[in-house]
């Protein structure tokens, strides 16, 4: 939905919206020189004693990097989104096209936290659980070992780092994310979903996983204890049967283009279109933009975001008003 409105109107409702998706206090955190908002810093605001577990924090674009520090309380952390310019990026989703970046240590007292919309790179304390990172440009690693961490969920990312490798997870669930050469070993999980993914140039170790829907390109799966079914490789490291497809032809699969992840978008006449696994009636493509609720470009977080902003370069002495136009657009 696109439309125009007054500068007033747009931020009342991405309040409400906001709002609505918390239920909770939400705290505008903006590190640029001059900005009002309730904190300065990231860092200060997950410290403050104003701010209880649960809370959501809304985290304004920069181009500077956040601090690193400690998490040691359940919050739900928003950005803007990454990817917003450039060459490699998606032009027009967002005004600023700054972005939120972030060293984050998880602890388990963060237990239950959320992380939508931000470059993050992310160490998860063990014991952590129900940990979820969505629409992220993520690099994701332990910061402790020892313990079981449960229930992550890591969907619709951009995917920057996996080193959980043999740190022990169960009913981890990597979904609709986009791996572009780095590498996904896990050997140490029980009970793991991974589905509808895009592998590309990346080498895939993993065990005691339910792998559907996704693609292999130029990418080599190893996997034991494992139920593989409805992918699609560019190689032939698939199992036979189940729906795997090897050996598919690698120049048809892919849009191609400059945009890191828009280039994964499935061609018109792509083998990976309706190649996924039957659930509830429907047959998915393959990949990272397939099923129902798929990856969404940079990120853009399920709130309403200002696109495009008109402001007037200067206003005459004698006008007790200027005019504004502002464009949005929902991101549900």
């Amino acid at each position: 939905m696109k439309g125009k409105s007054t500068l007033r109107c747009v931020c009342i409702a991405a309040l409400l919206s906001i709002t609505s998706f918390a239920q909770a206090k939400i705290w505008r955190v903006n590190n640029n020189a001059g900005t009002s908002a309730d904190f300065s810093q990231l860092d200060a605001a997950c410290n403050s004693a104003l701010v209880l577990a649960g809370d959501t924090l809304y985290i304004e674009p920069s181009a500077t990097a956040y601090p690193g520090f400690n998490l040691y309380k359940k919050l739900v952390m928003i950005g803007p989104g990454y990817l917003l310019s450039g060459t490699n990026g998606n032009a027009g989703l967002q005004a600023n096209p700054n972005t939120v970046t972030a060293t984050i240590y998880i602890d388990s007292l963060a237990t239950g936290s959320v992380f939508m919309g931000l470059t993050v790179t992310a160490y998860l304390h063990g014991g952590t659980d129900n940990i979820r990172f969505e629409r992220c440009y993520l690099s994701v690693s332990q910061w402790t070992s020892g313990k079981i961490m449960s229930n992550m969920v890591i969907n619709k990312c951009q995917m920057n780092g996996f080193n959980l490798a043999t740190y022990p997870t169960e009913n981890l669930q990597v979904t609709n994310c986009i791996f572009e050469a780095i590498g996904f070993n896990h050997t140490a999980g029980s009970n793991i979903l991974v589905r509808n993914n895009t592998f590309y140039n990346t080498g895939v170790t993993i065990s005691n996983a339910y792998i559907s829907n996704n693609i292999f390109y130029s990418s080599v799966l190893t996997q034991t204890s494992s139920t593989v079914k409805n992918n699609i490789s560019t190689t032939n490291s698939l199992p036979a049967g189940n729906g795997n497809v090897n050996s598919a032809p690698a120049a048809s699969i892919f849009v191609g283009g400059t945009s890191k992840d828009g280039k994964f978008m499935l061609a018109t006449a792509s083998p990976a279109k309706g190649m996924g696994e039957t659930i509830n009636g429907i047959t998915p493509d393959c990949g990272a933009f397939g099923s129902p609720d798929p990856y969404r470009l940079s990120g853009i977080p399920p709130i309403p975001s200002i696109y495009e902003l008109t402001v007037p370069t200067s206003v005459p002495s004698t006008s007790s008003s200027m005019s504004i136009t502002v464009s949005t657009r929902s991101n549900n």
